[in-house]
């Protein structure tokens, strides 16, 4: 009789000690928006505690923000949101953004832990996920709002986080623009033999005047291998509704050249609003 009690107490204890099924599969009988949107706002209350901390503790004059503190600051939100990757909710879009969001913390986490300095290679890869992490509390927040105590820093990243998608989408345009594929292209004979000779004549379809552009053409061999590159940087506006040529000759296209890629500078991109006069 004890050795059962015993056995049904050791068997209580374990079933207590393990993890809810509901972690690992959600639970299929409830959504869980609302909580998710709570425990959203409850880490970045926590999490913007802790910045604001730092930044007085560095403003004494204590030692700079270290990449532990910035693992804090994850942390801070993750505690409180992981919880909700593998639950259920009632709007689809929301737990797409949110699972989304999560990953976006794991993977920040993943990346700065793998840094030894904060330095400027490590600010320009925290700044990459930042970006998407500002467009995905714009996306969050349109379908709920987000009920944060700091009103002020929310509507701050809200602010980015627009600016942000509205870049994405100009440059976007702009990639779409300059597919090798819309290029025409030409054989020719040159000083040097036979030469390729690609001309693009394209319209500026983003709604913005661009003001500076930096577009890099490379070309590839059989073997994958970049063997000849030419960039592009336009003097002048590039007016919207307005068409802007482009030109290159790749030599000795007829031995060596495979294809190539075009990219475009996201750094050096700079847009404004039209004018009219």
């Amino acid at each position: 009789m004890k050795k059962r009690i015993g056995l049904a107490l050791l068997l209580l204890l374990i079933g207590l000690l393990l993890p809810s099924p509901y972690y690992f599969t959600g639970d299929k009988s409830n959504t869980y928006d609302n909580e998710f949107i709570n425990s959203l706002a409850k880490g970045l209350n926590n999490r913007w505690g802790i910045v604001n901390l730092n930044e007085n503790d560095k403003d004494k004059g204590k030692d700079k923000i270290t990449i532990k503190d910035y693992r804090d600051y994850i942390d801070c939100e993750l505690i409180e949101i992981d919880k909700y990757n593998n639950r259920n909710f009632k709007d689809p879009k929301l737990k797409e953004f949110a699972k989304a969001y999560i990953n976006n913390l794991k993977e920040t986490r993943e990346a700065i832990l793998k840094r030894k300095f904060v330095d400027s290679p490590f600010t320009d890869e925290w700044e990459k996920y930042q970006r998407k992490r500002y467009e995905l509390l714009l996306d969050i927040n349109s379908i709920v709002k987000i009920p944060v105590k700091d009103k002020k820093s929310l509507n701050e990243i809200l602010k980015s986080g627009k600016v942000i998608k509205e870049f994405n989408r100009v440059y976007g345009i702009l990639v779409d623009t300059f597919k090798p594929e819309n290029f025409e292209v030409e054989n020719v004979n040159g000083a040097d033999g036979n030469e390729k000779r690609y001309i693009g004549n394209f319209e500026n379809t983003t709604g913005y005047d661009i003001r500076h552009i930096y577009i890099v053409i490379e070309c590839y061999d059989e073997k994958d291998r970049v063997y000849f590159s030419r960039r592009f940087e336009p003097e002048g506006v590039w007016r919207n509704g307005t068409k802007k040529s482009f030109e290159f000759a790749i030599p000795d296209s007829d031995k060596e050249f495979k294809y190539f890629k075009v990219l475009i500078s996201e750094k050096s991109l700079r847009y404004s609003k039209s004018v009219n006069f």
